[in-house]
């Protein structure tokens, strides 16, 4: 047996424990918001985490390369660049995919000797940690660039409201 073809027997319920996962990383009343409605207009956090969740995961079954899941990873991250989280807390839903897989299939990758396979996703995974972290590092920076854009047009505007004004 493939570890390919156990990941699709397993997905929705792997989906579902990794979604849970990445909700559980929020407070409890944030997260009790977002895991509820799946609509893009009244929640639209939640379903950009589901929806793209769900790509990366059919991705790493599929055998995608992961810098081709980056445009997907970096919707998520996007939405946890902007909240409170620091850079391990924004990237870490990546590795409690890795845990939830293993918690899932250990059983069935030991028995059908798919160690090589799941040394090879584990590897995957961490590939798309390290893309994570460098698109958290740009979005972080985006954001400084943009607080900073901020600043200088406050400054501008003060000046000439008070150049206005008149000694």
């Amino acid at each position: 047996m493939e570890l390919s073809r156990l990941l699709n027997k397993n997905k929705s319920v792997i989906l579902k424990k990794w979604l849970a996962a990445i909700y559980d990383t929020y407070p409890a009343d944030t997260a009790n918001f977002i895991k509820g409605e799946g609509d893009m207009f009244s929640n639209p956090v939640g379903h950009t985490i589901t929806v793209n969740a769900e790509h990366i995961l059919e991705g790493l079954i599929g055998g995608e390369d992961t810098s081709v899941l980056s445009d997907h990873l970096e919707q998520i991250i996007r939405i946890r660049a902007v909240q409170d989280f620091t850079p391990i807390q924004a990237t870490s839903f990546i590795k409690s995919l890795e845990t939830v897989i293993f918690s899932r299939l250990k059983p069935e990758i030991h028995r059908h000797s798919l160690l090589d396979e799941w040394e090879e996703l584990q590897a995957r995974i961490v590939n798309l940690t390290l893309l994570a972290c460098g698109i958290h590092v740009k979005m972080k920076e985006r954001i400084q660039h943009i607080r900073m854009k901020e600043i200088e047009n406050s400054e501008r505007f003060i000046v000439r409201l008070m150049g206005s004004r008149g000694p």
